[in-house]
């Protein structure tokens, strides 16, 4: 035990509580895909939120895919349930192929946390920048917020 009362004040308090805001900072500032290699999967966050969006039936933009994307892999995750006065249907696409992650799926099956693994047309390969969709059909929803989580690789 002798041994350890040399080391007693070697590293002080005070370093420890600044190691610990470095922590949570580093945590906060994660790595972002453009430091990372091409080779490398890569992922975006898109989010359709009844309250900022609104609901009324249509095709809206919640984002842009970057050039040459291929798509691997996508799921969607139900933050809030997803409510209509009618028969709502949610789709998840891009333009042009406006379900190419989750097909019209019925507001009933977009309740409180629901996962819904969302890869209906994937994989595929973008040509250029492409705006990722959140398409409402049948009728308007009146609540609901879903996130979609795609994972895909820089293609050449």
């Amino acid at each position: 035990m002798p041994q350890n009362r040399k080391f007693q004040n070697f590293v002080a308090n005070k370093h420890m509580a600044d190691d610990a805001v470095g922590a949570a900072e580093l945590i906060n500032d994660s790595v972002g895909n453009a430091a990372l290699d091409a080779g490398a999967l890569k992922f975006a966050k898109f989010t359709y939120d009844f309250a900022t969006l609104g609901g009324g039936i249509a095709s809206i933009t919640l984002g842009t895919l970057p050039e040459k994307a291929i798509l691997v892999r996508g799921s969607a995750e139900v933050e809030t349930a997803v409510t209509s006065s009618g028969s709502a249907t949610v789709a998840l696409g891009i333009v042009a192929n406006t379900d190419a992650f989750l097909g019209a799926t019925a507001k009933g099956s977009l309740t409180l946390d629901a996962i819904i693994a969302s890869s209906n047309d994937l994989p595929l390969k973008l040509g250029a920048e492409t705006p990722v969709l959140a398409t409402i059909a049948t009728a308007a929803l009146t609540a609901g917020k879903i996130n979609l989580l795609v994972e895909y690789y820089e293609g050449a």
